[in-house]
Protein backbone atom coordinates (compact mmCIF):
# COMPACT_ATOMS: atom_id res chain seq x y z
CA UNK A 1 0.00 0.00 0.00
CA UNK A 2 1.06 3.46 -0.58
CA UNK A 3 1.62 5.92 1.90
CA UNK A 4 -0.43 7.54 0.58
CA UNK A 5 -3.66 6.16 1.88
CA UNK A 6 -6.34 3.93 0.55
CA UNK A 7 -6.23 2.54 -3.49
CA UNK A 8 -8.30 5.35 -4.54
CA UNK A 9 -6.35 7.82 -3.76
CA UNK A 10 -3.14 5.69 -4.64
CA UNK A 11 -4.10 5.45 -8.02
CA UNK A 12 -5.39 8.65 -8.29
CA UNK A 13 -1.87 10.04 -7.88
CA UNK A 14 -0.36 7.50 -9.86
CA UNK A 15 -2.84 8.44 -12.71
CA UNK A 16 -1.06 9.99 -15.36
CA UNK A 17 -1.49 14.05 -15.38
CA UNK A 18 -1.92 14.08 -19.23
CA UNK A 19 -4.95 12.31 -18.75
CA UNK A 20 -6.16 15.42 -16.02
CA UNK A 21 -7.78 18.42 -17.13
CA UNK A 22 -4.95 20.55 -15.18
CA UNK A 23 -1.68 19.34 -13.34
CA UNK A 24 -2.10 19.01 -9.98
CA UNK A 25 -6.24 18.83 -9.57
CA UNK A 26 -6.69 15.31 -9.38
CA UNK A 27 -10.20 14.07 -8.22
CA UNK A 28 -10.97 12.96 -5.12
CA UNK A 29 -12.06 9.65 -5.03
CA UNK A 30 -15.22 10.06 -2.14
CA UNK A 31 -16.30 13.84 -3.95
CA UNK A 32 -16.79 11.37 -7.45
CA UNK A 33 -18.62 8.62 -5.60
CA UNK A 34 -20.43 11.24 -3.79
CA UNK A 35 -21.17 13.18 -6.95
CA UNK A 36 -20.84 11.05 -9.92
CA UNK A 37 -20.97 12.36 -13.21
CA UNK A 38 -21.93 9.78 -16.18
CA UNK A 39 -20.13 10.07 -19.22
CA UNK A 40 -22.77 8.18 -21.30
CA UNK A 41 -26.59 7.81 -20.56
CA UNK A 42 -26.07 3.89 -21.98
CA UNK A 43 -26.93 1.70 -19.85
CA UNK A 44 -24.55 -0.90 -19.45
CA UNK A 45 -26.56 -3.54 -17.51
CA UNK A 46 -22.90 -5.52 -16.13
CA UNK A 47 -19.12 -4.62 -16.37
CA UNK A 48 -17.64 -5.82 -19.70
CA UNK A 49 -14.56 -7.61 -20.85
CA UNK A 50 -11.62 -6.06 -22.09
CA UNK A 51 -11.49 -5.85 -25.94
CA UNK A 52 -8.35 -5.68 -27.75
CA UNK A 53 -7.47 -3.08 -30.03
CA UNK A 54 -7.06 -5.49 -33.15
CA UNK A 55 -5.86 -2.66 -35.52
CA UNK A 56 -3.96 -0.95 -33.12
CA UNK A 57 -2.14 -4.03 -31.15
CA UNK A 58 -1.37 -7.44 -31.76
CA UNK A 59 -3.18 -9.70 -29.45
CA UNK A 60 0.19 -10.83 -27.55
CA UNK A 61 1.27 -7.29 -26.80
CA UNK A 62 -1.77 -6.23 -24.88
CA UNK A 63 -2.01 -9.48 -23.00
CA UNK A 64 1.96 -9.14 -22.14
CA UNK A 65 1.33 -5.51 -20.82
CA UNK A 66 -2.07 -6.97 -18.49
CA UNK A 67 0.17 -9.83 -17.32
CA UNK A 68 3.22 -7.35 -15.88
CA UNK A 69 0.98 -6.65 -13.30
CA UNK A 70 -0.06 -10.86 -12.71
CA UNK A 71 2.92 -12.21 -11.15
CA UNK A 72 4.60 -11.49 -7.13
CA UNK A 73 7.69 -13.11 -6.69
CA UNK A 74 7.74 -16.18 -4.36
CA UNK A 75 9.43 -16.92 -1.25
CA UNK A 76 6.51 -15.29 0.70
CA UNK A 77 3.97 -16.43 3.46
CA UNK A 78 0.71 -14.34 1.90
CA UNK A 79 -2.49 -15.33 0.70
CA UNK A 80 -3.56 -18.58 -1.60
CA UNK A 81 -2.15 -17.02 -4.79
CA UNK A 82 -3.89 -14.82 -7.47
CA UNK A 83 -7.29 -13.69 -6.61
CA UNK A 84 -10.00 -16.38 -8.06
CA UNK A 85 -7.06 -18.56 -8.65
CA UNK A 86 -7.81 -20.96 -5.88
CA UNK A 87 -11.31 -22.86 -5.26
CA UNK A 88 -13.08 -25.87 -3.90
CA UNK A 89 -11.29 -29.16 -4.84
CA UNK A 90 -12.25 -30.63 -7.77
CA UNK A 91 -15.31 -32.72 -7.55
CA UNK A 92 -17.06 -30.62 -5.34
CA UNK A 93 -19.56 -28.10 -5.74
CA UNK A 94 -20.87 -25.57 -2.98
CA UNK A 95 -24.07 -23.91 -3.62
CA UNK A 96 -23.87 -20.08 -4.39
CA UNK A 97 -24.93 -18.02 -2.09
CA UNK A 98 -28.03 -16.57 -2.01
CA UNK A 99 -28.14 -12.87 -0.12
CA UNK A 100 -25.80 -10.15 0.67
CA UNK A 101 -25.31 -11.55 4.06
CA UNK A 102 -24.51 -15.73 2.93
CA UNK A 103 -21.74 -14.20 0.78
CA UNK A 104 -20.16 -12.07 3.05
CA UNK A 105 -20.38 -14.39 5.93
CA UNK A 106 -19.12 -17.00 3.07
CA UNK A 107 -15.94 -14.82 2.13
CA UNK A 108 -15.37 -14.63 6.15
CA UNK A 109 -14.87 -18.02 6.61
CA UNK A 110 -12.68 -18.50 3.77
CA UNK A 111 -11.01 -15.23 4.64
CA UNK A 112 -10.17 -16.92 8.12
CA UNK A 113 -8.95 -19.96 6.57
CA UNK A 114 -5.84 -18.22 5.26
CA UNK A 115 -2.84 -19.30 6.22
CA UNK A 116 -0.83 -15.82 6.23
CA UNK A 117 1.87 -15.23 8.47
CA UNK A 118 3.43 -11.81 6.79
CA UNK A 119 6.91 -10.96 5.43
CA UNK A 120 9.26 -7.94 4.59
CA UNK A 121 6.95 -6.45 2.04
CA UNK A 122 3.36 -6.24 1.43
CA UNK A 123 2.82 -6.47 -2.38
CA UNK A 124 -0.29 -5.54 -4.35
CA UNK A 125 -0.67 -5.38 -8.31
CA UNK A 126 -4.08 -3.28 -9.37
CA UNK A 127 -5.30 -2.29 -12.33
CA UNK A 128 -8.07 0.79 -12.44
CA UNK A 129 -9.80 2.40 -14.78
CA UNK A 130 -12.64 4.76 -16.21
CA UNK A 131 -14.39 5.14 -19.22
CA UNK A 132 -14.35 8.39 -21.88
CA UNK A 133 -16.20 9.35 -24.63
CA UNK A 134 -14.21 10.48 -27.40
CA UNK A 135 -14.54 9.87 -31.37
CA UNK A 136 -16.73 12.06 -33.71
CA UNK A 137 -19.63 14.30 -32.69
CA UNK A 138 -21.52 12.17 -34.89
CA UNK A 139 -20.17 9.32 -33.57
CA UNK A 140 -19.44 9.12 -30.66
CA UNK A 141 -17.74 6.05 -28.72
CA UNK A 142 -16.16 5.27 -25.42
CA UNK A 143 -13.20 4.06 -24.52
CA UNK A 144 -12.02 2.12 -21.20
CA UNK A 145 -8.56 4.33 -20.16
CA UNK A 146 -6.43 1.97 -18.04
CA UNK A 147 -4.14 2.14 -15.44
CA UNK A 148 -1.46 -0.36 -13.67
CA UNK A 149 0.41 -0.34 -10.62
CA UNK A 150 2.82 -2.90 -8.22
CA UNK A 151 3.10 -1.89 -4.93
CA UNK A 152 5.53 -3.17 -2.63
CA UNK A 153 5.45 -1.79 0.60
CA UNK A 154 8.45 -2.01 3.69
CA UNK A 155 7.03 -4.06 6.60
CA UNK A 156 10.08 -3.58 8.33
CA UNK A 157 12.35 -0.79 10.07
CA UNK A 158 14.22 0.94 7.15
CA UNK A 159 12.72 -1.18 4.54
CA UNK A 160 12.33 1.46 1.05
CA UNK A 161 9.03 1.02 -0.70
CA UNK A 162 8.59 0.79 -4.38
CA UNK A 163 5.81 1.60 -6.95
CA UNK A 164 5.69 0.84 -10.23
CA UNK A 165 3.27 2.41 -12.54
CA UNK A 166 2.12 1.82 -16.21
CA UNK A 167 -0.37 3.39 -18.65
CA UNK A 168 -1.89 0.19 -20.20
CA UNK A 169 -3.55 2.00 -22.54
CA UNK A 170 -7.20 2.40 -23.98
CA UNK A 171 -9.80 0.22 -25.20
CA UNK A 172 -13.13 0.11 -26.53
CA UNK A 173 -15.68 -0.60 -23.71
CA UNK A 174 -18.17 -2.69 -25.53
CA UNK A 175 -18.81 -4.24 -28.48
CA UNK A 176 -20.90 -1.41 -30.14
CA UNK A 177 -17.73 0.92 -29.30
CA UNK A 178 -15.28 -1.16 -30.83
CA UNK A 179 -17.47 -1.32 -34.07
CA UNK A 180 -17.49 2.42 -33.69
CA UNK A 181 -13.83 2.95 -33.24
CA UNK A 182 -13.28 0.95 -36.42
CA UNK A 183 -15.64 3.01 -38.25
CA UNK A 184 -13.15 6.08 -37.01
CA UNK A 185 -10.18 4.55 -38.62
CA UNK A 186 -8.94 2.60 -35.31
CA UNK A 187 -6.93 5.00 -33.75
CA UNK A 188 -4.55 4.69 -30.93
CA UNK A 189 -4.65 8.05 -29.53
CA UNK A 190 -7.35 10.73 -28.82
CA UNK A 191 -7.23 14.38 -28.00
CA UNK A 192 -10.12 15.78 -26.18
CA UNK A 193 -10.57 19.98 -26.31
CA UNK A 194 -9.46 21.12 -22.97
CA UNK A 195 -12.38 21.81 -20.42
CA UNK A 196 -13.98 25.51 -20.58
CA UNK A 197 -14.46 25.80 -16.83
CA UNK A 198 -11.11 25.55 -15.94
CA UNK A 199 -8.64 28.54 -16.45
CA UNK A 200 -5.21 27.52 -18.90
CA UNK A 201 -6.17 23.99 -19.02
CA UNK A 202 -4.66 21.71 -21.42
CA UNK A 203 -6.05 19.51 -23.53
CA UNK A 204 -6.65 15.65 -22.58
CA UNK A 205 -4.58 13.24 -24.00
CA UNK A 206 -5.79 9.42 -24.34
CA UNK A 207 -3.11 6.89 -25.99
CA UNK A 208 -4.40 3.01 -26.82
CA UNK A 209 -0.78 2.13 -26.35
CA UNK A 210 0.57 0.87 -23.22
CA UNK A 211 3.13 2.77 -22.37
CA UNK A 212 6.53 2.10 -20.64
CA UNK A 213 6.63 1.04 -16.60
CA UNK A 214 7.86 4.00 -14.13
CA UNK A 215 9.63 3.20 -10.91
CA UNK A 216 9.50 5.66 -7.68
CA UNK A 217 11.31 3.96 -4.86
CA UNK A 218 10.48 5.93 -1.65
CA UNK A 219 13.35 6.79 0.69
CA UNK A 220 10.87 7.43 3.42
CA UNK A 221 7.34 7.39 4.20
CA UNK A 222 4.85 10.90 4.99
CA UNK A 223 4.10 11.15 8.11
CA UNK A 224 0.47 12.41 8.20
CA UNK A 225 -0.58 14.46 10.62
CA UNK A 226 -1.51 12.91 13.94
CA UNK A 227 1.22 10.01 13.37
CA UNK A 228 4.24 10.52 15.46
CA UNK A 229 7.55 11.07 12.69
CA UNK A 230 9.03 8.00 11.84
CA UNK A 231 5.76 6.26 12.08
CA UNK A 232 4.96 4.27 9.06
CA UNK A 233 0.75 5.44 8.31
CA UNK A 234 -2.10 4.58 6.03
CA UNK A 235 -5.65 6.10 5.98
CA UNK A 236 -8.50 4.75 7.76
CA UNK A 237 -12.04 5.38 8.51
CA UNK A 238 -11.01 9.47 7.90
CA UNK A 239 -7.86 9.59 9.40
CA UNK A 240 -4.19 8.19 9.49
CA UNK A 241 -3.48 4.95 11.28
CA UNK A 242 0.29 3.32 11.77
CA UNK A 243 0.95 -0.21 11.12
CA UNK A 244 1.32 -0.63 14.77
CA UNK A 245 -2.05 0.34 15.11
CA UNK A 246 -3.36 -1.86 12.12
CA UNK A 247 -2.36 -4.77 14.49
CA UNK A 248 -4.34 -4.00 16.92
CA UNK A 249 -7.01 -3.43 14.81
CA UNK A 250 -10.41 -5.79 16.70
CA UNK A 251 -11.05 -9.11 15.01
CA UNK A 252 -14.53 -9.49 16.03
CA UNK A 253 -17.03 -7.63 13.79
CA UNK A 254 -19.18 -6.04 16.43
CA UNK A 255 -15.59 -4.77 18.14
CA UNK A 256 -15.06 -3.47 14.83
CA UNK A 257 -18.08 -1.93 14.20
CA UNK A 258 -17.52 0.36 17.58
CA UNK A 259 -14.03 1.12 16.85
CA UNK A 260 -14.69 2.33 13.19
CA UNK A 261 -17.54 4.05 14.26
CA UNK A 262 -15.32 6.07 17.19
CA UNK A 263 -12.55 6.77 14.40
CA UNK A 264 -15.31 8.34 12.10
CA UNK A 265 -17.03 10.75 14.86
CA UNK A 266 -13.61 12.31 15.57
CA UNK A 267 -12.50 12.65 11.26
CA UNK A 268 -12.82 15.64 10.13
CA UNK A 269 -13.02 13.93 6.97
CA UNK A 270 -15.84 11.55 7.05
CA UNK A 271 -19.31 11.07 9.18
CA UNK A 272 -20.31 7.64 10.83
CA UNK A 273 -22.85 6.43 8.28
CA UNK A 274 -23.53 3.14 6.49
CA UNK A 275 -21.60 4.57 3.87
CA UNK A 276 -18.57 5.42 5.18
CA UNK A 277 -18.45 2.11 7.29
CA UNK A 278 -18.66 0.13 3.95
CA UNK A 279 -15.90 2.63 2.22
CA UNK A 280 -13.85 1.52 5.85
CA UNK A 281 -14.46 -2.14 5.25
CA UNK A 282 -13.09 -1.67 1.83
CA UNK A 283 -10.19 0.21 2.91
CA UNK A 284 -9.23 -3.03 5.36
CA UNK A 285 -10.05 -5.97 2.44
CA UNK A 286 -8.47 -3.77 -0.78
CA UNK A 287 -5.83 -2.10 0.52
CA UNK A 288 -3.95 -2.44 4.17
CA UNK A 289 -2.05 -4.96 5.33
CA UNK A 290 -4.21 -6.57 7.98
CA UNK A 291 -4.63 -10.26 9.37
CA UNK A 292 -7.40 -12.85 7.85
CA UNK A 293 -8.75 -12.77 11.17
CA UNK A 294 -9.38 -8.68 10.86
CA UNK A 295 -10.79 -9.24 6.77
CA UNK A 296 -13.15 -11.79 8.04
CA UNK A 297 -14.43 -9.23 10.77
CA UNK A 298 -14.85 -6.79 8.37
CA UNK A 299 -17.08 -9.19 6.22
CA UNK A 300 -19.02 -10.21 9.07
CA UNK A 301 -19.50 -6.33 9.87
CA UNK A 302 -20.93 -5.73 6.06
CA UNK A 303 -23.29 -8.62 6.81
CA UNK A 304 -24.86 -6.50 9.14
CA UNK A 305 -25.18 -3.14 7.62
CA UNK A 306 -28.08 -1.76 6.19
CA UNK A 307 -28.46 -0.85 2.66
CA UNK A 308 -25.98 -3.90 1.82
CA UNK A 309 -27.57 -5.79 -1.50
CA UNK A 310 -26.54 -8.70 -3.19
CA UNK A 311 -26.08 -8.03 -7.15
CA UNK A 312 -25.60 -12.03 -7.93
CA UNK A 313 -22.58 -12.84 -9.96
CA UNK A 314 -21.11 -10.53 -11.98
CA UNK A 315 -17.57 -10.65 -14.31
CA UNK A 316 -15.25 -8.31 -13.30
CA UNK A 317 -12.69 -6.00 -15.88
CA UNK A 318 -10.56 -9.26 -16.53
CA UNK A 319 -13.05 -11.34 -17.32
CA UNK A 320 -12.94 -13.11 -13.98
CA UNK A 321 -16.19 -14.55 -12.51
CA UNK A 322 -17.29 -13.45 -8.85
CA UNK A 323 -19.89 -12.42 -6.64
CA UNK A 324 -20.93 -8.83 -6.16
CA UNK A 325 -22.49 -6.82 -3.40
CA UNK A 326 -23.64 -2.91 -3.64
CA UNK A 327 -24.09 -0.48 -1.66
CA UNK A 328 -26.28 2.71 -3.41
CA UNK A 329 -26.91 6.49 -1.67
CA UNK A 330 -27.98 9.84 -3.76
CA UNK A 331 -25.56 12.37 -3.76
CA UNK A 332 -25.52 16.13 -3.21
CA UNK A 333 -25.64 16.16 -7.14
CA UNK A 334 -29.18 14.53 -7.00
CA UNK A 335 -27.46 11.35 -8.48
CA UNK A 336 -27.58 7.63 -7.56
CA UNK A 337 -24.23 6.51 -6.74
CA UNK A 338 -23.05 2.78 -6.14
CA UNK A 339 -20.80 0.98 -4.90
CA UNK A 340 -20.41 -2.27 -5.88
CA UNK A 341 -17.28 -4.95 -4.13
CA UNK A 342 -16.85 -8.20 -6.35
CA UNK A 343 -15.80 -11.02 -4.50
CA UNK A 344 -14.72 -14.52 -5.14
CA UNK A 345 -16.92 -16.88 -2.82
CA UNK A 346 -15.05 -19.78 -3.19
CA UNK A 347 -11.90 -18.05 -1.51
CA UNK A 348 -12.61 -14.93 -0.02
CA UNK A 349 -10.68 -12.97 -1.58
CA UNK A 350 -11.71 -8.91 -2.74
CA UNK A 351 -11.75 -9.01 -6.87
CA UNK A 352 -12.90 -5.57 -7.48
CA UNK A 353 -14.25 -2.31 -5.96
CA UNK A 354 -16.43 -0.18 -8.63
CA UNK A 355 -18.11 2.52 -9.16
CA UNK A 356 -21.71 2.73 -10.50
CA UNK A 357 -24.11 5.99 -11.57
CA UNK A 358 -27.45 4.63 -10.85
CA UNK A 359 -29.68 7.61 -12.51
CA UNK A 360 -30.94 10.44 -11.13
CA UNK A 361 -34.68 9.57 -10.18
CA UNK A 362 -36.67 8.99 -7.54
CA UNK A 363 -34.97 5.56 -6.93
CA UNK A 364 -31.71 4.13 -8.03
CA UNK A 365 -32.15 2.33 -11.64
CA UNK A 366 -31.36 -1.60 -12.34
CA UNK A 367 -28.87 -0.70 -14.44
CA UNK A 368 -26.19 1.83 -14.88
CA UNK A 369 -23.09 3.35 -16.22
CA UNK A 370 -19.66 2.14 -14.89
CA UNK A 371 -17.52 5.11 -13.58
CA UNK A 372 -14.44 3.61 -12.17
CA UNK A 373 -13.30 0.34 -11.42
CA UNK A 374 -10.21 -0.66 -9.38
CA UNK A 375 -9.25 -4.53 -9.35
CA UNK A 376 -6.47 -6.82 -7.57
CA UNK A 377 -4.90 -8.88 -9.61
CA UNK A 378 -2.30 -10.17 -6.67
CA UNK A 379 -2.38 -9.12 -3.07
CA UNK A 380 -0.28 -10.85 -0.23
CA UNK A 381 2.93 -10.70 1.70
CA UNK A 382 6.82 -11.71 0.68
CA UNK A 383 10.51 -12.16 2.05
CA UNK A 384 11.47 -11.24 -1.69
CA UNK A 385 13.09 -8.39 -2.73
CA UNK A 386 11.54 -5.52 -4.66
CA UNK A 387 11.24 -5.08 -8.53
CA UNK A 388 13.42 -2.40 -10.05
CA UNK A 389 12.25 -2.42 -13.46
CA UNK A 390 9.28 -4.55 -15.75
CA UNK A 391 9.60 -8.53 -16.11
Amino acid sequence: MSPRGDVMKVLADARPARLDPEAGNRPDPYAIMAHPQPVTARAVPRPTRRLVLAGALPTVAVLAAGAVFLTVGAGGTGPAGTPGADGPAAGTTAPAPRTARDLLLVAAERSAADPTTGGRYWVRELENGEPREVGPAKRRYQVMARHGLRLWEAMTPGGRSVTLSRDLGAVPCTAEDREAWQADGSPTQWILPAPTDIPDAEPVIISGTPGPETVRWDSARPTPRGVKAGKAAYDLAGGPISLAELAAVPTEPAALKAWLVKRLKASEVQEATNYSLLWSANTLLFDLPVSPQVRAAAYRMLADVPGVTSLGEVTDQRGRVGMAVGFARKGDGGHWSQLRLIIDPRTGQALASESWDLGSGGAPTATGTLQSYALVTRAGFTNDNPPTRSK
